[in-house]
């Protein structure tokens, strides 16, 4: 057990053929569309990787490098829709420098409505909600260096260029980088939707694999290293956590005899001497929610619900042990399931309703493919860049 689990706290890339099988699945074009003509639908996803886009994207940036990158932003009190501030000029030259603003889109220090328009796109393109307010977050990717997106770019390049010219026309995609997930079936994207992913100490994996089934009302065998370092400190400060949350305590793994939590000296355990194993009823306080999607793969990784859905309103979602956690498990379910008596919204849930955990084999598995990647071009022929959440980007 490797993910959901402390071993998972090291990058980890064993598969490194499907990394860019996210790239080939959005990359269609880099430049505005008069510099690259946009491709027929079909080659929007099952190309491997477009390299001669990401190519000229590359020279572009360098180009942009070599003229003294873009104006860098000072720090100051948020910018909005009508504000008149000094830097809204700055701001102006730094959008129209990536061609989120036209290079004749007014002038003066008065943030208009053309100029929230730049900034709306250029907050999408980055990963960030389009509010088109200048704060802090927004401020911080404006003043990003050119030479920092050039090392992206380069990242996805270097990842690209070895890679057999193969992808499944059904398949899912996980970038963790990005927090989301999309499932492709004949080159059509069919779902797509927000995901958490590890934490910088517990990072997800980059694999490929195949969702064969799916558990409805699953319980959580809590590896051991989350129930000594997450679990065990919480229960020594509140002997009532584990009854609160549904957990059950077992004498050790080689066998199911159940121990009374109130029996056990807590306070006396550590994470080397820890003989325990912790288990989570399911329910709708269980930490994997109502659904898991199972994939065999050496690091223990799956997708699953959750129960704290309010994380998904986040722009950054580190928040797992290195699973993968999911907006949308119904919507998800449903899909893996068409053509069986659990294929509709109706008949899920009432299945689910009766809180029996159920293990079901999905009649066509998938392919779903982890990848990281922090920058890439989308359907629309626009550049997308994301955090390196994970330092996971070759240093240049």
């Amino acid at each position: 057990m490797v993910v959901c689990s402390k071993k998972a706290s090291s990058p980890i890339f064993p598969a490194l053929k499907f990394f860019c099988f996210f790239c080939c699945a959005l990359v269609i074009g880099l430049l505005p569309a008069a510099a690259i003509a946009a491709p027929e639908p079909s080659q929007a996803i099952g190309e491997l990787c477009v390299l001669p886009a990401l190519e000229k994207t590359l020279t572009r940036y360098r180009q942009i490098d070599k003229q003294g990158g873009w104006p860098r932003i000072a720090a100051g009190p948020a910018m909005r829709l009508g504000d008149t501030d000094d830097r809204v000029a700055l701001l102006r030259k730094r959008l129209v420098a990536t061609d989120d603003l036209a290079a004749d889109a007014g002038q003066g220090n008065v943030f208009d409505e053309t100029l929230l328009q730049g900034v709306q796109k250029f907050q999408t393109r980055h990963g960030l909600a389009d509010d088109g307010v200048v704060g802090p977050k927004t401020l911080t990717e404006l003043n990003v260096p050119v030479s920092e997106r050039i090392r992206q770019l380069a990242a996805t390049l270097e990842r690209c260029r070895p890679l057999p010219q193969l992808l499944e026309r059904r398949h899912i995609l996980v970038n963790i980088a990005d927090f989301s997930l999309k499932l492709f079936d004949e080159d059509k994207l069919l779902l797509s939707m927000p995901v958490i992913v590890g934490k910088t100490y517990r990072q997800t994996p980059v694999f490929s694999g195949r969702i064969a089934s799916l558990v409805l009302n699953p319980t959580w065998e809590v590896p051991h290293s989350i129930a000594t370092k997450d679990i065990l400190p919480k229960v020594q400060k509140d002997p009532g956590y584990l009854e609160q949350l549904h957990f059950r305590v077992f004498r050790d793994w080689t066998e199911n005899s159940e121990v009374d939590p109130a029996t056990v000296n807590w306070g006396s355990l550590s994470a080397k001497r820890f003989p325990y194993r912790i288990r989570q009823d399911a329910g709708p306080a269980n930490a994997l929610g109502r659904i898991k999607f199972l994939f065999p793969n050496p690091y223990d990784v799956y997708l699953h619900d959750t129960p704290s859905r309010e994380l998904f309103r986040k722009d950054s979602r580190t928040f797992s042990s290195g699973c993968i956690r999911v907006a949308k498990p119904l919507e998800l379910a449903i899909y893996l399931l068409k053509n069986t008596p659990l294929d509709s919204m109706e008949a899920l849930t009432a299945a689910i309703a009766r809180d029996k955990t159920k293990s079901i084999l999905i009649p066509s598995p998938i392919a779903v493919h982890i990848v990281y990647m922090t920058a890439w071009v989308d359907h629309e022929g626009i550049v997308q860049f994301r955090p390196d959440i994970y330092n996971r980007n070759p240093i240049r």
